[in-house]
């Protein structure tokens, strides 16, 4: 495999998953909050809607269209890689104790 398609697509400036979204049948009985959220992954995954474009066709927060992507599993945590990046630092010792 090339190291080209190992690497997820990108939008937006998130790495898409592979995961395809699929409305469920009968969004009737959902309540509101289900249903923006449904609403929400079949514009971006479906329709090939921006997260931008997504935000104002719903009036919509930028920051709930992300994480409402990232909870269904669209697109990747991007903050993840950097805690997992920075050393561990115990700030219960003090500095002088060893001295």
């Amino acid at each position: 495999m090339s190291m080209a398609q190992s690497v997820s697509p990108e939008r937006d400036g998130f790495q898409v998953t592979q995961r395809h979204f699929k409305a469920p049948p009968n969004t009737t009985f959902l309540d509101p909050v289900a249903k923006r959220k449904v609403t929400i992954c079949n514009l971006f995954s479906n329709h090939g809607l921006s997260m931008r474009d997504i935000v104002r066709v719903l009036d919509e927060s930028y920051g709930r269209v992300v994480n409402t992507l990232i909870e269904q599993g669209l697109v990747y945590e991007r903050r993840k890689g950097r805690a997992e990046t920075q050393p561990k630092v115990d700030r219960r010792h003090s500095f002088f104790n060893k001295l």
